[in-house]
């Protein structure tokens, strides 16, 4: 059953950035804080991505996702000049791959310090 909420989460998830990230409009936001969305959004992909990874989902759902965001970034960005209002910009691809790989890189981190401590522990 987990598996499956994971699943149909990341579905959704890729579902709504390619909506948000490519949806016509004016944005009404501050210059500079479509960089915080941006992060944050990517942000979240990075969770999802983890955890597809801690409960196990495997296969093409955890490797499409995985290309996404991967390729998404830079296929997204490039989209946008497309659409009405949007312009391409690199910082966001820039602040995409920092929201995605931050909360891997932390978790990967801990992780191997977890294992590391555990080596250690054992050894004495």
């Amino acid at each position: 059953m987990k598996r499956i909420l994971v699943i149909v989460l990341s579905i959704m998830y890729v579902v709504a950035t390619v909506f948000f990230y490519l949806r016509p409009g004016a944005p009404k936001l501050a210059i500079g804080s479509d960089k915080f969305l941006h992060f944050v959004g990517f942000f979240f992909g990075g969770l999802l991505f983890l955890l597809c990874s801690k409960i196990g989902v495997k296969g093409q759902i955890r490797i499409s996702f995985f290309l996404f965001l991967v390729t998404g970034p830079i296929i997204l960005e490039f989209l946008q000049i497309l659409s009405p209002y949007r312009h391409f910009d690199a910082i966001d691809i820039a602040f995409n791959y920092l929201g995605w790989t931050i909360p891997v890189l932390i978790f990967s981190f801990i992780w191997r310090s977890r294992l590391f401590s555990a080596d250690k522990s054992s050894q004495s």
